[in-house]
C-alpha cells in the first residue's frame, strides 16, 4: 500500500459516506500502524494500546472498530482475552465500491471485547477475502517491542491529523482535511506539523486554517526554504526581527525640551521706585486716551 494514496483515497470516501469523528481518528491509527509495521497483511494491536492511541473507552473503541468494519473499511478478528485481535485494513486504492447508504448504527457493546463478525458485503470490496483464516501466522504479528516503537515514535504523517484534533477540538473535515494528502506529499509531514503548530500558536481559528499554512507555504516557496530546520531558522529570525523592530520604537529620539517647561523662572519684584514710574506712565497713558476720546481724536 502507498501511504499518502490511502489518505487521499479515504478523503475521497468521506465525501459520499457518513462517518463520525471516532471511527475516522481510529482508521487514521490503524494506517499509520500498517505503514509502520511495513504493510503486514495482519495487524496484531490490543485494547488497551488503541484506547490510549485514541483517548477513547474500551467500549467507544469497539462501537467505532465496529463502524469500520460494517462499512467495509476494516476486518476484524478477536483471538480470546489472552490475545491481542487481528486487523486487517482495506486498500482504498483497490476496487473499492463507494457505499452510497450508511449502515444500520451500531449498537453499543454491553460487556468487554465481544466477537465481532468479520465478513464483508462484497458490494464494498470486492478484492476483501470475506472470511479471516482462522490460522494466523505469528510472525506476521507485530510484537511488543515494535508495538512500543510504533507509538513512542512520534508517526509525523498521522500527527498533523492528530495535532489538529487536539489543537482546535475537531478532526480536519472539508477543505482542509481534502488538502492535507497533498500538502504532506510535497513537502513532508514534519514542516506540515510546523506549520500547524505556527498557526496554532498565532491563534488562527479552524476556518482561516488552510488559508493561513497556504500563506505560509507560499513564504516559505519565495524564501528557498524546503527543509524544517530552514523553517524553523527562519522563524527565529523573524522573532528576533520583532523584537528589534519593538525596541527600536521604544527607543525613538526625543526633542529635549527647554529645562524651563519643568522648573519655570519666578517673578522678581520690581524696586518700589521703579514700580512707582510705571505706575505714573500707565495713568498718564489712560489720561490721555481720555482726552482723544472726549475730544473726537
Amino acid at each position: 500500500m502507498d501511504y499518502i494514496r490511502q489518505l487521499n483515497a479515504f478523503d475521497n470516501w468521506l465525501e459520499y459516506n457518513e462517518l463520525g469523528a471516532g471511527p475516522q481518528l481510529l482508521w487514521y491509527k490503524l494506517m499509520a500502524i500498517a505503514n509502520k509495521s511495513g504493510w503486514q497483511s495482519e495487524l496484531s494491536i490490543a485494547n488497551t494500546r488503541l484506547q490510549a492511541m485514541t483517548k477513547t473507552s474500551e467500549k467507544t473503541l469497539i462501537n467505532n472498530r465496529n463502524q469500520l468494519i460494517q462499512n467495509g473499511l476494516l476486518q476484524y478478528k478477536k483471538r480470546g482475552r489472552t490475545k491481542a485481535g487481528v486487523y486487517i485494513l482495506s486498500d482504498l486504492t483497490g476496487n473499492f465500491t463507494v457505499k452510497t447508504t450508511v449502515d444500520s448504527p451500531v449498537e453499543p457493546p454491553t460487556t468487554g471485547n465481544i466477537p465481532v463478525n468479520s465478513k464483508v458485503n462484497p458490494k464494498v470490496n470486492r478484492e476483501v477475502n470475506p472470511s479471516v483464516d482462522s490460522t494466523v501466522n505469528p510472525s506476521a504479528y507485530i510484537n511488543n517491542t515494535k508495538q512500543n516503537n510504533t507509538i513512542n515514535n512520534n508517526d509525523h504523517d498521522i500527527g498533523v491529523f492528530e495535532f489538529i484534533q487536539q489543537s482546535w477540538g475537531k478532526p480536519p473535515t472539508g477543505i482542509l482535511q481534502g488538502a492535507l494528502g497533498s500538502f504532506i506529499q510535497s513537502w513532508g509531514s514534519e514542516m506540515i506539523l510546523f506549520a500547524f503548530q505556527l498557526a496554532y500558536e498565532n491563534g488562527v481559528e479552524m476556518h482561516g486554517l488552510k488559508k493561513y499554512v497556504v500563506t505560509i507555504l507560499n513564504s516559505w516557496t519565495q524564501k528557498g526554504i524546503d527543509t524544517l530546520e530552514k523553517a524553523k531558522r527562519d522563524q527565529e529570525n523573524f522573532k528576533q526581527q520583532k523584537k528589534t523592530n519593538y525596541t527600536k520604537q521604544k527607543n525613538i529620539r526625543r526633542e529635549k525640551l527647554p529645562s524651563w517647561v519643568d522648573k519655570p523662572v519666578e517673578d522678581v519684584p520690581l524696586e518700589p521706585e521703579k514700580q512707582a514710574e510705571i505706575s505714573r506712565r500707565f495713568e498718564e497713558y489712560q489720561k490721555r486716551k481720555m482726552e482723544e476720546a472726549e475730544n473726537g481724536d
